[in-house]
């Protein structure tokens, strides 16, 4: 399973319509809070995190993926003009980065390169 964390819906969707069709199993989440739960679950296998998020931020969670010795795979997608790649390179976890708007390509590309392959399964949230 992988989590899409963004609070804006439209990219949520977007993104888990491109990896569902792609073969992975996905679970939306709308805040940090949510998105935190679901990426302590065993069958978590990669996090698409906004950085911008209520709750807890992306990079709040960076911090707390780091604190509590979760290793996940993390493709950091992020609009704002601000966004510093190189401040978020201090996270180990942070292996791509994607600025909205991307392409679907673009994330699938990410994602095969950093996430294992879809075990199958075709559904999700």
């Amino acid at each position: 399973m992988i989590v899409v964390a963004d609070d804006d819906r439209a990219v949520t969707q977007m993104v888990s319509q491109v990896l569902h069709q792609a073969g992975y199993l996905v679970m939306p989440a709308y805040t940090g809070e949510e998105a935190y739960r679901y990426i302590r679950r065993p069958d978590c296998i990669g996090l698409i995190l906004d950085l911008r998020m209520p709750e807890v931020s992306g990079a709040e969670m960076l911090m707390l993926m780091a604190s509590q010795g979760i290793h996940l795979p993390v493709i950091v997608i992020a609009g704002f003009p601000d966004f510093d790649e190189d401040e978020l390179r201090q996270f180990p976890n942070v292996r791509r980065f994607l600025r909205k708007p991307f392409l679907p390509e673009d994330l699938l590309t990410a994602v095969r390169d950093i996430m294992p392959p879809p075990s199958g399964g075709k559904s999700g949230g």
